[in-house]
C-alpha cells in the first residue's frame, strides 16, 4: 500500500542455494560454511536483473533509480533470496 520510492536507491541481493544432496558430507559442510560457492546457473547478473524488474513500480518507480548494487550467491540449508532496498 506504500507509494514507490522516488529517489536514488541501493539494492542488495543474497541468493542462497540448497547444497546438492549428492555431494559428499565434507563438501556439503564446506558449502554451508562458505568454503564452496555456487558457480552454476543462473548467473548473478541475471538474478539481479530479475529482482530489478520484479520490484519496478512496486518498491521504486523505475529501476533506473538504482545507483548501487551488491550481490552474492552462496549455499545454505534452504534456498531463499534476500533483497534489501535502501534510499540513498
Amino acid at each position: 500500500g506504500r507509494a514507490p520510492l522516488g529517489g536514488p536507491v541501493s539494492l542488495t541481493l543474497r541468493a542462497v542455494f540448497e547444497v546438492p544432496k549428492s555431494w559428499p558430507k565434507k563438501r556439503q559442510a564446506e558449502a554451508l560454511t562458505g568454503g564452496v560457492r555456487p558457480t552454476k546457473r543462473p548467473d548473478i547478473s541475471n538474478l539481479v536483473k530479475l529482482v530489478e524488474d520484479a520490484l519496478n513500480q512496486v518498491v521504486y518507480a523505475d529501476d533506473a533509480q538504482i545507483v548501487s548494487v551488491a550481490a552474492e550467491k552462496c549455499y545454505g540449508p534452504q534456498p531463499l533470496t534476500i533483497v534489501t532496498i535502501m534510499e540513498v
